[in-house]
This record gives C-alpha cells, sequence and structure tokens, in this order.
C-alpha cells in the first residue's frame, strides 16, 4: 500500500528531517504511483542531507526520465557515476537516456562500460545491440551483441526478437524467422514477433503465412499495437484485419 508508505515516511521525516533514507523511500513510493515531481522532490531532499548519496541521483535521474527531461536525467546520472564509477544501473540508465536523445555513440559507450564492470550481464548487450541495430546501422556487431545476450540467457525472448530484426535487414530473412520462431516458442504471447514474423514472410513470398502472422498480432497485441499493425498491414492482406479491441 503506497499511500499508506509515504504516511509512515512522512511521520518518520517529521520525527527526524535529517532521515535520509526516509526521503529516498518517500520518493521510490510516490514514484510507483507515478507521481514523478513528488518523486524528485524527496529525492533532492535527500541529496541537500547526503550531497554524496549516489542511489538519491540516480533514483532523482529516473524521476526526471519519466518525465521526459532526458538532459536533466542524464546530469544526475553523471553525479552518480562520479560519485560512485562502478554504479552499473546508472550506466545503464544514461545509456538509455543518450539513446532518447540520439547520442548512440554515448549509449553504445555506457552500455560498453556497463558490460566491463559485469561482463555477464545479458541485459548490457541487449541494450548495446539494439542501438547499435536501430540507431547506428551496425548490424554486424549488433548480432555479435545479440548473440552474447542469448549465449548468457537462453530465454532472452526479445534478444531473438531484436537479432531477427538484424538479420531482416541484411536481407536474412530465413534466419530472421529462426529467430522470430523462437522468440515465440518462449513467449507466445509476445504480439510484435509475429508482426515480424510475418514481415520476413512477405518478403520470401509467403503472403497467407505473412497474413496469419499479422492476424495472430493483432489478436494477442493491445489496442495500440493491435491498431498500429493493422494499419501497417491491412493492404497486404485480402482479408480485413480487425484490430483487437480489448
Amino acid at each position: 500500500d503506497m499511500k499508506a508508505a509515504i504516511k509512515d515516511f512522512t511521520k518518520a521525516i517529521e520525527l527526524n528531517p535529517k532521515y535520509t533514507l526516509a526521503y529516498n523511500n518517500r520518493g521510490n513510493a510516490k514514484k510507483n504511483l507515478g507521481d514523478y515531481e513528488g518523486a524528485a522532490f524527496d529525492y533532492t531532499k535527500a541529496i541537500e542531507i547526503n550531497p554524496n548519496n549516489e542511489l538519491a541521483y540516480n533514483n532523482r535521474a529516473n524521476a526526471r526520465y519519466e518525465l521526459l527531461d532526458y538532459k536533466a536525467a542524464i546530469s544526475d546520472y553523471n553525479m552518480a557515476i562520479a560519485i560512485n564509477p562502478n554504479y552499473l544501473q546508472a550506466y545503464h540508465n544514461r545509456g538509455s537516456a543518450r539513446n532518447n536523445l540520439g547520442n548512440y555513440k554515448g549509449a553504445v559507450s555506457d552500455f560498453s562500460k556497463a558490460i566491463i564492470i559485469q561482463p555477464r550481464d545479458a541485459a548490457s548487450y541487449y541494450n548495446r545491440g539494439s542501438i547499435r541495430s536501430k540507431g547506428m546501422l551496425d548490424i554486424k556487431n549488433a548480432i555479435v551483441d545479440f548473440n552474447q545476450a542469448i549465449n548468457l540467457d537462453p530465454n532472452y525472448y526479445q534478444s531473438y526478437n531484436n537479432r531477427g530484426n538484424a538479420k531482416k535487414r541484411i536481407g536474412d530473412f530465413n534466419g530472421a524467422i529462426h529467430d522470430f520462431n523462437k522468440a515465440i516458442l518462449i513467449n507466445p504471447k509476445y504480439a510484435i514477433a509475429y508482426y515480424n514474423r510475418g514481415v520476413s514472410r512477405h518478403e520470401l513470398g509467403n503472403q497467407p503465412g505473412a497474413c496469419s502472422d499479422y492476424s495472430l498480432a493483432i489478436e494477442i497485441a493491445n489496442l495500440e499495437l493491435s491498431q498500429w499493425i493493422q494499419l501497417q498491414t491491412q493492404h497486404w492482406c485480402e482479408k480485413n484485419l480487425v484490430p483487437n479491441t480489448n
């Protein structure tokens, strides 16, 4: 019960206005309720009490990230990393913020640093590969990263999906389909993998298979994604594809 937790942390702060952890935890509770501005306020108070609190900087950055203030978020991630140069999550988070601002080289650098800190962190390879594939069009190295993510976590279905997309970009549609099949096998409700497999099947001239995948994707996806898939695919299929209305 986040609202009850906020009341408890507020009482703790009233008893001890210098209670850094109470501000941080109240900020976490507010963030979980979607009150990102309120969360940022509490993290700021924690920082004022203890300017060397890397956790509070990272948390405030996360709140600012949710408010789409990526530049301010990066400034806070910088501070967290300056205090703790081995702060793995801060590199992850700053890499994501840099990616959102189109600073792909900076984002790749952050995930590369995360890999140095924790070489067996599959998410770092996945994120670096995703940026290399989409942002930098460095398909060869992107595939290498997805391979490593899968080696570390064989059930990482998003890595199979993104490796499939990378293969699709270089015209390896059969290889892409193999990866989308694997992603779907691991997570049968992963709608975007059905769509991506449909695109690859279409490129190979398998129109019935493509339309079948599009239909499955539309059925499984949430409303927004379902409508987008229908918009992308309805002109390719003979029958009218009706979006999910759930």
